[in-house]
């Protein structure tokens, strides 16, 4: 079966390579060092805000101004006639999974976003099951019960009998709980004598033995050690797509809070992809404690494409696993009780206390790091705010901009704290459009001040938005839309209508705010002299869009360092890669 598999898969990457050969003549051609922009709205997200023409020369701004000034110095560019389209400075994604993304998508789908019902969940999986599935383990992504109501759990019955012998791995939407058969948990080595991981824990009944359950962060790693890593051509050629789609988005640079997914040294095969001038984004990764050597300085590539800038930590989970780590409990309603399986008062676990987490954030603190934590509940912000504060005044850093993630429930006083401590605040806005609708049973009254954008926006911050995929489609404006209106995606009235913010504050959260968050202000996120050249083109102007509008707008091309980006799979780059995973495929 093995062999079968490797030879359809070979036959498929070189018919991509002889496909796509018949296109290179397609090819795009590298443009001239030297171009005039001009017959369109360039919006700068700096002063002026609103322009008319904009020169580059060897992939960095050299003017902007009118189409007449700037036709009269800028002599020998070559021009190039938007037709009335839009440009505006590259979107940036501040904290996103791309390998994670890249590797889900081959995955059995069971997501809110395509079943509607458990019925239709369970039956993609055991379609999804017993068709042809050549490779070790079967995965499945998307288990949503807060999404999709009704949706009780699998149970490890279930599961066994959907597949006795071949592992099975159910992972949900936002990837803080997944659900195993019993030949995943033998092949991890998961016994009833196994202890939990801190802040996480396998499932147990109440005679003790395991469910299936496997709940947060680290007993989810703990099994997935255990699945085979994917090829290293493979890995790098599904990447390489899953940035052309970022790229598709308008998004120019990424930021990689957490390189997860099942290969061999992800950062690697990042660092890799970014030495070519091709590549669709920059990358900017956080990486993980283990990925680190404290000893090494943050660095950034000669080309500038990739950069290590800080490491990632989870302090608390999800708030629809329950684990947010929460001052007041969980809503006593039939979403937490039966079908998330919350016990009544169940407050949520933080995966450090405070002196553990201090030697944590000094570790990296001193040695130039920025920190980014997940935090989601009251308790889990406080506790990071305790832990650094400390280690802040004993070793003071300027611009240190240590992260806070997420923040679903974070408050006034926190935010405030955050500020004055130095810690940047970025929000995942979409939680309000995916699960607006379900929130009062989860926090009650509490969602007045969900994801408290508005708030953070008035105290000084220059707080950014993220959709974290793979837990939420890539979709920018989607988002932005999300952070003016704050209404769920199936209706009914705004979520905390002062925490909505205006149109140039949403633009604001992923061009320069974000820009700042990862420490590239000096060079992108506004469109000003001496910048690079990475910029997007819209179908029209977001300034004159009204955000009812705003997934209507539409991306027309993506540029970075004044090149435009190919996001063909048929790309020369992608042949490359594909010749090279066919090539290792036949070796296995």
């Amino acid at each position: 079966m093995r062999r079968v598999f490797r030879a359809i898969v070979i036959v498929a990457l070189l018919g991509t390579v002889v496909v796509g050969a018949f296109y290179l003549w397609l090819q795009p051609r590298t443009k001239p060092r030297e171009l005039l922009f001009v017959n369109g709205e360039i919006v700068t997200m700096a002063h002026p805000p609103v322009v008319g023409a904009m020169w580059i020369r060897d992939g960095r701004i050299v003017a902007l101004g009118s189409e007449l000034a700037l036709r009269a110095t800028a002599r020998g560019a070559r021009e190039v006639n938007l037709k009335g389209a839009t440009l505006m400075p590259g979107l940036i994604e501040p904290h996103t999974h791309p390998l994670a993304t890249a590797l889900l998508r081959t995955a059995i789908d069971v997501s809110g976003f395509t079943h509607d019902s458990r019925e239709s969940a369970m039956q993609a999986l055991r379609e999804g099951a017993t068709g042809f599935v050549p490779r070790p383990w079967i995965v499945a992504y998307g288990w949503d019960p807060v999404m999709v109501p009704g949706l009780s759990r699998p149970t490890l019955a279930e599961l066994d009998s959907i597949s006795r012998d071949k592992p099975l791995l159910v992972l949900t939407q936002m990837a803080h709980e997944a659900y195993v058969n019993s030949a995943a948990l033998r092949a991890a080595g998961v016994t009833r004598d196994t202890p939990d991981p801190p802040g996480g824990s396998f499932g147990r009944d109440d005679r003790g033995e395991l469910d299936g359950g496997i709940h947060e962060v680290n007993a989810i790693s703990r099994v997935l050690e255990a699945m085979p890593p994917a090829p290293v051509a493979v890995a790098s050629l599904i990447l390489r797509w899953q940035y052309a789609a970022y790229a598709d988005a308008g998004f120019t640079t990424i930021g990689v809070l957490g390189p997860v997914g099942r290969v061999d040294d992800p950062i690697g095969i990042m660092r890799v992809l970014s030495q070519s001038s091709r590549v669709p984004v920059r990358t900017v990764v956080y990486a993980l404690p283990g990925q680190l050597d404290p000893a090494q300085r943050p660095s950034v590539s000669d080309n500038g494409r990739f950069a290590i800038c800080g490491v990632k930590f989870w302090m608390d989970g999800s708030p629809y696993a329950g684990g947010a780590a929460l001052d007041e409990p969980y809503e006593d309603s039939e979403l937490v009780l039966e079908e998330l399986g919350l016990p009544s008062g169940h407050r949520g676990a933080l995966n450090y206390d405070v002196p553990a987490f201090r030697e944590e954030f000094a570790r990296f603190h001193k040695a130039g790091y920025q920190v980014a934590v997940h935090t989601q509940g009251e308790r889990a912000v406080r506790t990071v705010l305790d832990a650094a504060e400390p280690v802040l005044a004993a070793y003071p850093r300027d611009g240190h901009r240590h992260r806070l993630e997420h923040n679903a429930l974070i408050t006034v006083e926190q935010i405030a704290r955050a500020r004055e401590l130095g810690f940047e605040l970025s929000f995942f806005i979409d939680h309000i459009h995916y699960y607006g609708d379900r929130l009062p049973a989860l926090i009650g009254t509490r969602v007045a001040r969900y994801m408290p954008l508005g708030t953070a926006l008035r105290h000084g911050h220059r707080a950014t938005i993220h959709t974290d995929s793979p837990a939420a489609p890539i979709g920018p404006f989607r988002a932005m839309r999300t952070a003016m209106l704050r209404v769920p995606r199936r209706g009914g009235e705004p979520l905390g209508l002062e925490e909505r913010i205006s149109v140039e504050e949403a633009l604001r959260t992923m061009t320069t705010h974000a820009a700042r968050q990862l420490g590239m202000e000096n060079e992108v996120g506004s469109l000003e002299v001496g910048k690079l050249a990475d910029f997007v083109v819209l179908s029209q102007n977001p300034l004159k869009t009204p955000p009812e509008a705003f997934d209507e707008i539409e991306v027309v091309q993506t540029w970075v360092e004044g090149q435009p980006v190919d996001t063909r799979r048929s790309s020369w780059p992608n042949l490359q890669l594909a010749v090279r995973a066919a090539r290792e495929l036949s070796r296995q």
